[in-house]
């Protein structure tokens, strides 16, 4: 029609913060690695002196931090937690090849949500990486105000529709994200006495895992395995998914480990917490930690739909308050707890006495 004027929709750019202290034509090919695709736009290249004021200041999308030149003396984990106190924006580790793990894993632990290691030299398909990771974590971002909505899991339900077994009768679920392995460890600490199996669906990347499982084995009243597929499910016996692949409880108190449906995040907190209430989730306990994003929050519903408990940390102990509020928002959280009073809510609801 003559004279309509029509709005043109805005592409939703995202904004990238890349935090480095090089300089050069390594800066120009992550810059233009970021840009390729015409779906992302860097805001800045700052040295790490300048992140948290520019931070503060801008509101980033996805923070960047190039991990080369970064000290093990806890220098990259400090940057990390002093950009979460301003706003809960989803950190992309890039660590080189040749670096150590443990300075990279405490960024992890301070709450990084994603690691890439990367080569001395850069090429086509180190940028294609780059760029499918921060897509990822534009699932992520509040500030682009969109979320990840998955469809039903049917994948997960499928894999238990052979036959309901009587109940999975005391299944612990312990889910996790940004800020997990502390919240994590303390959790465990507290389980004295608990005799039910626990499994736990952390965010992490392969490579840090061994460090993880090590943190926790100290850390937990119970003993602390890596899980495997086709495990029996025992009493008083700590899994952890391994980066990767699905946790899936199945008839015969067994777990299996697949690497379908295709989620964000693989083990994901959803995958795990449907199939435990498909597989009679009225015995079942389901917890969901600090982290960003809402993974866990539909099957956390389904827990408690199922009779099951269902548990979510509260904002003020939480280092991201996403998935526990996500949880809470769509009334999956029968219970909104301290980090502290976890625990023992755990044990009271299997039945083991506490002291008051």
């Amino acid at each position: 029609m003559a004279g309509e004027v029509r709005a043109v929709p805005v592409k939703d750019v995202l904004r990238v913060l890349i935090i480095t202290g090089q300089t050069g034509p390594w800066a120009a090919q992550l810059a233009r690695a970021v840009e390729a695709d015409r779906d992302a736009s860097v805001v800045a290249q700052i040295p790490p002196a300048q992140a948290v004021a520019y931070v503060g200041r801008d509101h980033p999308d996805i923070v960047s931090l190039d991990m080369s030149g970064l000290s093990g003396n806890g220098q990259a984990a400090g940057l990390v937690r002093e950009i979460l106190a301003l706003a809960p924006v989803p950190i992309l580790l890039m660590v080189p090849s040749d670096q150590r793990r443990d300075t990279s894993m405490a960024a992890v632990v301070a709450g990084a949500v994603e690691v890439m290691t990367y080569p001395a030299k850069w090429d086509l398909a180190v940028g294609a990486e780059l760029r499918k990771r921060l897509r990822a974590l534009g699932h992520l971002s509040q500030r682009r105000r969109e979320r990840l909505r998955r469809p039903v899991i049917r994948e997960a339900r499928a894999a238990v529709a052979g036959g309901r077994p009587r109940s999975s009768d005391g299944v612990v679920g312990l889910a996790a994200s940004t800020g997990g392995p502390p919240a994590l460890a303390l959790v465990l600490s507290g389980l004295v006495g608990l005799q039910r199996p626990v499994i736990v669906v952390q965010h992490l990347q392969s490579g840090f895992v061994d460090g993880f499982l090590g943190w926790m084995r100290r850390e937990s009243a119970l003993p602390v395995e890596l899980a495997v597929d086709g495990a029996q499910l025992r009493r008083g016996v700590v899994l952890v998914a391994p980066p990767g692949l699905h946790a899936i409880v199945r008839r015969g108190h067994r777990l299996s480990l697949l690497d379908e449906p295709v989620t964000l995040h693989r083990p994901s907190a959803d995958v795990l917490f449907h199939s435990m209430a498909d597989c009679g989730g009225e015995g079942g306990i389901g917890v969901i930690l600090t982290g960003m994003g809402d993974d866990g929050a539909s099957g956390l519903l389904a827990i408690r739909r199922s009779g099951g408990t269902t548990i979510a940390q509260d904002q003020e102990s939480s280092a991201v308050y996403g998935m526990p509020k996500a949880a809470h928002d769509n009334g999956g959280a029968a219970w909104v707890l301290p980090l502290s009073e976890i625990a023992a809510a755990v044990l009271r609801a299997a039945g083991v006495p506490v002291p008051a």
